[in-house]
């Protein structure tokens, strides 16, 4: 691996790769994988602040020879010629064209919507995505910047006879739009924004109140080298410095943070091998909760008894009330609830507490006082976190002698981001 260190050696290698294209797509994606430039140093310690953002902007503009502009983003193509073999299949090699579609169907089996949804993709280039989900009979809305893939996709989705809407503009047309979503999907896309925190600000106005985030073949790994900033592979430094494109990636760590910043909850649904083929999905926190009712088969009592819906507690024997539902959850920042029937009668001591790794591992407990004569506690509530992602999450309730409750559910929500500002990787004072 040759690692770069002057735009000279940058410039020699990218004629390499001139000279590798004219053979084939996969002699070129061959060079890439034989140099890189090493990772920046003197970044700022807040990826969230402007300094840091103005620093990756410094090292594109260095890489690619002038300043960022939306323009920089043009794809020079013959439509003509695309519309009857566009990317992957224009490249004639069978890694990148398997590569590409595995990407795809991964993303739709994650998606998994219901028929007729509305959806909005960004940055939808050749467009395979856009017709394989108007082809399932979803209503489409496509935005791109290039006006080649505008017309390529409007020709492609004409001859399939498709309905397609489509959009020449940025992703910030969002900030304008009318209609809300049932999914906003970027595949290979959300990496070319210059402003991604402003973007995942302003896509809360674009999605109905259950809609969903979904990011698709994204440069968004657990071991990338910073929180977030340009990639220096070699096909990055490539696309960077011969077509001026903006070519982002993301620790899991900066972007679940960033999702939650801006108002969302966000998941990772791993494919595997290779790790890129990772679905990121995000939901608008404020409508995100996990909630269990206590005829749930994951719900247990062992001092207890389950009437209806319902599991009641009367003068129980010490021992636990209620344990479950062991479910895995993605690093963040929560709150558990155990749900009481309002007009069931609370009265004595318990403890409460919250546990992975199937009880083994303790992440939050606190002690359930007896309820004050005549007053109406709906809920307990538990604040807990994790820095990494959590398998066999239970809430748990351990009674002493005599106490009485009649349990309804357990809740599990995303707490609120803090209002007051906290500092890169730390935990909020509400947790």
């Amino acid at each position: 691996m040759q690692i770069i260190r002057t735009l000279d050696e940058l410039d020699a290698k990218l004629r390499e790769c001139d000279r590798a294209e004219q053979l084939s797509d996969d002699h070129l994606r061959e060079v890439f994988a034989t140099f890189c430039m090493e990772p920046p140093k003197g970044l700022s310690v807040d990826p969230f602040s402007p300094v840091y953002r103005e620093f990756q902007l410094d090292l594109y503009r260095t890489i690619a020879g002038k300043d960022y502009s939306l323009a920089n983003e043009a794809t020079i193509f013959e439509v003509d010629s695309n519309q009857k073999r566009p990317f992957p299949y224009s490249t004639g090699s069978s890694a990148t064209a398997g590569d590409h579609l595995m990407a795809l169907g991964f993303l739709l089996r994650c998606m998994a919507l219901p028929p007729r949804s509305r959806v909005l993709e960004l940055g939808f280039g050749w467009g395979n995505s856009t017709l394989a989900f108007a082809a399932l009979g979803h209503k489409v809305t496509a935005v791109d910047i290039e006006p080649r893939f505008c017309e390529l996709v409007r020709r492609r989705a004409a001859h399939e006879g498709l309905g397609v809407s489509i959009v020449n503009a940025d992703f910030l047309w969002i900030e304008d739009a009318n209609d809300t979503f049932d999914a906003v999907i970027f595949f290979e896309s959300f990496h070319h924004s210059d402003d991604h925190f402003r973007l995942l600000h302003a896509l809360r106005r674009v999605v109905t109140p259950q809609g969903r985030l979904f990011f698709a073949a994204e440069p968004i790994q657990p071991d990338f080298a910073y929180p977030w900033g340009l990639r220096l592979d070699g096909q990055s430094l490539w696309s960077i410095r011969k077509h001026g494109w903006l070519e982002l990636g993301f620790s899991d760590r900066y972007f679940a943070e960033a999702l939650a910043r801006s108002g969302w909850f966000g998941s990772r649904q791993v494919a595997g091998v290779p790790s890129w083929l990772n679905v990121w999905e995000a939901r608008l926190r404020q409508n995100t909760v996990f909630r269990y009712r206590a005829d749930h088969p994951g719900l247990q009592t062992q001092v207890g008894e389950r009437i209806e819906d319902c599991i009641v507690l009367r003068d129980a024997p010490t021992g636990a009330a209620l344990f479950g539902p062991y479910v895995p959850l993605p690093a963040e920042r929560y709150l558990a609830r155990i749900c009481f029937r309002a007009e069931g009668l609370r009265r004595g001591r318990a403890v409460m507490d919250v546990c992975a790794e199937a009880g083994k591992r303790r992440l939050a407990q606190r002690p359930v006082e007896p309820t004050p004569q005549g007053e109406a506690i709906a809920f307990m509530e538990l604040p807990f976190a994790a820095d990494q992602d959590l398998t066999d999450v239970e809430v748990r309730l351990f009674c002493d002698k005599g106490f009485s409750a009649e349990i309804e559910a357990v809740e599990i929500r995303p707490a609120p981001w803090p209002a007051t500002s906290v500092g890169w990787g730390e935990a909020p004072t509400s947790c």
